[in-house]
């Protein structure tokens, strides 16, 4: 028997321990340069993407009876299957392996040489945060194959008798699934997430009594090891945004399904908390006192195999209904069914701490697809009116072929009666919003008295051509007794210019009567670059849409002036060049700067490293545009309707940097969100421009918004 465990040595190297000097599992040697080394009590951390062990096989090519025995306790599955162990090539048919599937499902694969044979567990799975024991067992005489998990046979596979595995001549993987007809060691699926106790060899089949008392050794108990993703690995990164709202770790999409409820703001986002890759997507949670500083709560929606959600649970809204019961309704992801998504709703299970860290589902979907390309049903938003209840559904328009929102209402949440589409438009002249409509949000816009002088009507495009995702909004009047909303404008509007970064919205209406909208920040970087740092995307800052003199305005909500930290820099009336004299001693990564100046023209350069982003002004044109180092226009500009006309106000630009991180608000009429990656440590600003005086100038560092210290 042999058996590997796991454990660090004197250079604090993490190490597979084997019983016999000649099977040797040695850690990859990839860069992750945020890779976290996590040991429970007697187990290692496979942290689901960066971490595996590989060794030669020349020992383990003599098995034909025998017994692999694994000790292991999962936190998360993925849609492909995750390897515990692979020695396998399906081109050659040679070889075995063990997967980890999703809902606790395993699989195993084993081939001869001629042919290759499949089976996975049927009467008992793995258990998710629970320690679980499970031994495959090959016997070569009887021709057959066993999967026990917890002291349970759960599945058999015969096979001719006396036929022996044909081992392949490559490298045996511990924690990751290889398979040598598409091999790539920089493959990004296939690897275990959880806890590994450890892994045992027998030359020998054991008996069925053997692996029950072989398992009640290891009786299922709960994980009492932390599985939570830590944010101090990530301390150093300098690209990693730090005060913007951002997924502890891993994948995360849009943040969606804002909700205020007895003093804390909730926020969800679509997270992979496996990988940091899109792939089986849950509902991530966080709370937060202010929309600034967020604490990570346990996912509040997860698939559930054989119920409504399977594939996915996607994105959606929240509110509070008349009961003052908090409710989510989400997108059911079900591929076994078409079309595959659905609307779906849960309720909170209130707890006296009030984070409501617990969610239980409707058993029914409330919701499913009448109308819109089929297949296309998702991101539900939903919003109490007097007593009754709305509900748009983002999907697309069979009528003019382009997308749009489909409009519900019901009394009680559970019934629901269709309307149509809100939104009556000419796809020609918006087929920039693409074939089918994401994440539709309907939010009122008060003026500067408070009153409600219009709403606004967002969306995400997709499936577009030619052009990359942005939020598009319509200004106009919701009329909820002809249930039609009726816009002002023939063509949508964009809120940001910056191209593609600025995706993703949610919205809600704040206990104040603000009318705020939170957005996916896109990573706008390679995916070999996102996944070997260890994450992907987080959330832009919170935005407050208002009107003022009958135009739409956009501004950072409030509450993130409170991290502003320490004053760098605060001048007036100075020139340009007097301003950049002191800006060339200023260099980091949580930079304010607000810049209010008389002028034809201004600029703002970020440089970090090789890489340059000027954002610009120019009042004549009107135009707040973008341009890289070398000069290219990188901006969204569509002409006319981009125009920002700030009139006889002076130019007042107001700037956010978070490592790679830049937002810019003009006047707060129009903003530019934009990512900045480059080879330096820390970034450096300059203005330029035809600015022959500045009213004021000032900079501020700003303070993290997460305790990263541990």
């Amino acid at each position: 028997m042999i058996r590997m465990t796991f454990e660090k040595d004197r250079e604090h190297k993490v190490v597979c321990r084997s019983t016999d000097e000649h099977v040797r599992f040695m850690m990859n040697q990839e860069i992750f340069e945020n890779r976290e080394y996590r040991f429970g009590k007697n187990s290692f951390l496979f942290d689901g993407y960066s971490i595996w062990f590989k060794d030669e096989g020349v020992r383990l090519r003599g098995l034909e009876d025998f017994s692999l025995s694994f000790s292991l306790a999962p936190i998360g599955y993925s849609e492909q299957g995750d390897g515990l162990f692979s020695f396998f090539d399906l081109k050659e048919k040679k070889g075995l392996f063990v997967l980890v599937k999703k809902f606790g499902k395993v699989l195993v694969g084993f081939g001869n040489g001629k042919n290759v044979w499949y089976f996975e567990s049927i009467n008992a799975g793995l258990l998710k945060l629970t320690w679980n024991m499970l031994t495959v067992v090959f016997r070569k005489e009887e021709g057959w194959c066993d999967i026990y998990i917890n002291g349970v046979l759960s599945n058999r596979k015969q096979f001719p008798r006396h036929m022996a595995i044909a081992w392949p001549e490559t490298y045996a993987y511990l924690g990751k699934y290889v398979n040598q007809e598409d091999y790539n060691e920089e493959k990004k699926t296939g690897i275990y997430y959880g806890f590994l106790r450890e892994m045992m060899i027998y030359y020998k089949c054991l008996t069925d009594e053997d692996v029950r008392n072989l398992h009640a050794l290891d009786p299922v108990t709960a994980v009492e090891e932390n599985t939570n993703l830590d944010r101090s690995i990530f301390k150093n990164d300098v690209h990693r945004p730090q005060y913007h709202l951002i997924a502890p770790g891993k994948w995360m999409n849009e943040p969606h399904a804002p909700v205020y409820f007895d003093g804390y703001y909730h926020i969800f986002y679509q997270a992979n908390p496996h990988a940091p890759i899109f792939d089986n997507l849950q509902w991530g949670h966080m709370v937060s006192r202010d929309m600034v500083h967020w604490e990570d709560m346990p996912l509040a929606l997860e698939t559930e195999n054989n119920q409504l959600d399977p594939d996915g649970c996607w994105s959606g809204s929240a509110l509070i209904d008349r009961q003052g019961q908090p409710r989510i309704f989400y997108t059911a992801g079900n591929n076994n069914k078409f079309p595959n998504q659905s609307i779906a709703m849960a309720e909170a299970i209130i707890e006296p701490d009030k984070k409501l860290e617990k969610w239980k589902k409707y058993p029914l979907p409330v919701v499913t697809q009448s109308l819109g390309w089929l297949g296309e049903f998702r991101d539900s938003f939903v919003w109490l009116e007097d007593d009754t209840y709305y509900m748009l559904v983002g999907t697309g328009d069979a009528h003019n072929g382009g997308g749009n929102a489909a409009l519900f209402s019901s009394i009680d949440m559970v019934n629901w009666q269709s309307h149509g589409f809100i939104l009556d438009y000419e796809y020609e002249k918006n087929m920039e919003l693409g074939h089918v409509w994401e994440l539709p949000v309907l939010l009122p816009l008060r003026d500067e008295t408070g009153e409600i002088v219009c709403h606004i009507l967002l969306l995400c495009a997709c499936q577009i051509e030619h052009e990359v995702v942005e939020v598009y909004g319509f200004l106009g009047n919701w009329d909820s007794g002809n249930k039609k909303f009726r816009s002002f404008q023939d063509r949508a509007i964009l809120l940001d210019l910056g191209h593609g970064t600025f995706t993703g919205p949610s919205g809600f209406v704040t206990p104040d009567k603000r009318s705020v909208v939170f957005t996916i920040a896109q990573g706008k970087r390679n995916g070999y670059d996102e996944f070997h740092a260890g994450w992907a995307h987080n959330g832009g800052l919170p935005v407050e849409l208002f009107i003022k003199k009958k135009k739409l305005h956009i501004r950072p909500i409030r509450e993130i002036y409170q991290l502003k930290e320490k004053c760098l820099l605060e001048l007036n009336d100075i020139s340009l060049d007097e301003a950049n004299q002191q800006l060339q001693y200023i260099s980091g990564n949580r930079l304010w700067m607000r810049v209010t100046v008389d002028a034809e023209s201004i600029s703002v350069e970020t440089s970090c490293g090789d890489q340059k982003k000027v954002i610009y002004y120019d009042k004549a044109s009107g135009r707040l545009g973008v341009l890289d180092e070398s000069g290219k226009q990188i901006g969204k500009y569509r002409g006319e309707i981009d125009r920002v006309d700030i009139e006889q106000e002076l130019v007042t630009m107001e700037y956010f940097l978070d490592h790679s991180m830049i937002e810019v608000y003009l006047n707060e009429m129009k903003s530019i969100t934009l990512r900045n990656y480059g080879e330096g440590s820390e970034r450096t600003l300059k203005l330029g421009g035809k600015a022959h005086n500045l009213k004021k100038l000032e900079v501020w560092e700003m303070n993290t918004a997460y305790d990263t210290k541990n």
